[in-house]
């Protein structure tokens, strides 16, 4: 069996005394390359994937240790041997750090560079991972399916790495997935290819596109060009993740990693036109508050009530819509902002006094959290919101039930103003002395009792949720006093506004 090397210094004398210092073929090795700057040399070893390689610590364009910082990063575990000036003495030592198997000094005993080739050797044989290049087993593995060769340029290169996900249509198996992943990978290698534009790798199963030279391209039409081209020949959508450009191939592994910091918008990929993600670029020019959320849910309550199917079916488009934008990208909280929309569903429902569909916030929650694509977790809470709209419907039917769910929520929208029995009356066509006897009946509390704790119920939760004075938020739910909401609340909850907020804002501190 022959090993086989390559040899790298600036100055070619060296290089021919190195060749004739030694009996190589009778150590078993052939040399196979020999090169005068670290580029070249790093291309050599990247194209041939040579045993060993004597390196001269200084060269142009790319150092010894240059060349052993990539290797290691692209899990290449050429065994390297460096060569330094007595100058450099410290400088070669500290490679042993990086990977180096030894270094050697200027001028080469003929000795110690037979017994340290033979160190190198024998490491090979013995199949041994040195410990810096053990860490790099499992990247080498996947790296090695990703053709390094077709990156290798003359002249100094560019590189962007590009990640890329399948986004599915509708719920399909794991092994149609599986299957269809695999179409896609052998697609995008044969693309590039043809293209000359770079290659695929896969590493912790996500999928890595290398462009070659992203400067002499336009990065966006060849990402355009890859979707479509995919849509005609699998029928699948392709989104992608662009990271930032390096200028060498052993910095490749590391921009991809800084990539997969947005990967969590591939769960929203569907909600996009064209899927293309670029790294340190806002996916949303404008942010949504937890108002507009606010906002979206009442439209959609407001729908429900009235029944109205347009307006229904607009209200949970535009609720989808601002859960995407609010979540940016984190699929917990897309989750959550749904969730919770059920919850404050269900308070809304207690309200009207209509009964709720009995979901559980928890296993809505656990369920929201196993969809595969927002687009799933949309519908699945659609059919909740359909239920929802369903109660109500039937609750209306039953004759004087309409009135009633109508006038809490003209309350639940209007408490902060004066309302009055008059007010009420004429809101559901009614005279107040009947109005008052039959909200009594449906509600079993008068009308001004009922308000109270409509308007107490707002003004706790002002009370935990901000830093208003009491006199304020007694004034901005309805009150027409401060002591007026203080003596209502002690009377309600056995302490005072101030006292309330205190104990509920230590307790939330607590551990």
């Amino acid at each position: 069996m022959m090993f086989r090397m390559i040899l790298a210094d600036d100055e070619p004398v060296i290089t021919k005394g190195i060749k004739k210092l030694v009996d190589w073929k009778g150590l078993g090795i052939e040399i196979m390359g020999e090169y005068e700057d670290g580029k070249s040399a790093l291309d050599g070893i990247i194209r041939e994937q040579p045993d060993l390689a004597l390196l001269d610590i200084h060269m142009p364009k790319k150092s010894g240790i240059d060349i052993l910082k990539e290797l290691k990063q692209l899990g290449i575990n050429t065994r390297i041997i460096l060569i330094s000036g007595f100058q450099d003495f410290q400088y070669a030592k500290d490679a042993l750090t990086f990977g180096a198997v030894d270094y050697l000094l200027k001028p080469i005993i003929k000795d110690e560079l037979v017994s340290t080739v033979q160190k190198c050797l024998a490491s090979i044989k013995q199949n041994i991972q040195l410990p810096e290049q053990e860490e790099k087993k499992e990247m080498q593995t996947e790296f090695s399916s990703a053709s390094y060769k077709k990156l290798l340029e003359v002249e100094d290169c560019s590189y962007l790495p590009v990640v890329a996900e399948v986004i599915y249509e509708k719920i399909i198996s794991a092994q149609e997935q599986k299957l269809i992943r695999f179409s896609v990978i052998s697609f995008l290698e044969d693309f590039l290819e043809d293209k000359n534009q770079g290659i695929v790798f896969v590493k912790n199963q996500s999928i890595v596109i290398v462009i070659k030279n992203p400067d002499h391209c336009n990065t966006g039409d060849l990402l355009w060009e890859i979707m479509e081209e995919a849509k005609r020949v699998m029928t699948c959508r392709l989104a992608f993740i662009e990271g930032e450009p390096v200028d060498s191939m052993g910095k490749i592994p590391e921009a991809y990693e800084r990539s997969l910091l947005m990967e969590g918008y591939f769960y929203f990929a569907n909600q996009f036109q064209i899927p293309v993600f670029r790294l340190g670029t806002a996916v949303f020019k404008k942010k949504v508050s937890l108002d507009e959320i606010r906002e979206g849910r009442e439209q959609l309550l407001d729908t429900m009530v009235a029944q109205e199917e347009k307006g229904f079916l607009k209200a949970c488009e535009n609720l989808k819509r601002l859960v995407s934008i609010a979540a940016d990208g984190r699929k917990e909280d897309a989750c959550f902002h749904y969730a919770s929309t059920i919850r404050i569903l269900d308070e809304r429902f207690e309200t009207l006094g209509i009964k709720e569909p009995g979901l559980e916030f928890k296993e809505i929650l656990a369920r929201s959290r196993e969809t595969g694509s927002y687009e799933e977790l949309a519908e699945q809470f659609f059919f909740y919101f359909c239920q929802y709209k369903d109660r109500i419907r039937d609750a209306v039917a039953k004759g004087d039930k309409k009135d009633i769910i109508h006038a809490r929520e003209y309350i639940e929208k209007h408490y902060m103003e004066n309302l009055t029995l008059e007010v009420m009356a004429g809101e559901t066509h009614m005279n107040p002395y009947y109005f008052s006897s039959f909200f009594k009946k449906n509600s079993g509390e008068n009308f001004k009792d009922y308000l109270n704790k409509v308007r107490l119920k707002h003004g706790i939760s002002l009370l935990v949720s901000t830093d208003k004075k009491t006199a304020d938020i007694a004034q901005e739910v309805g009150f027409r006093d401060h002591r007026s909401f203080a003596e209502l609340f002690h009377r309600f909850y056995g302490e005072t506004p101030s006292t309330y907020r205190k104990r509920v804002r230590e307790k939330r501190m607590l551990p």
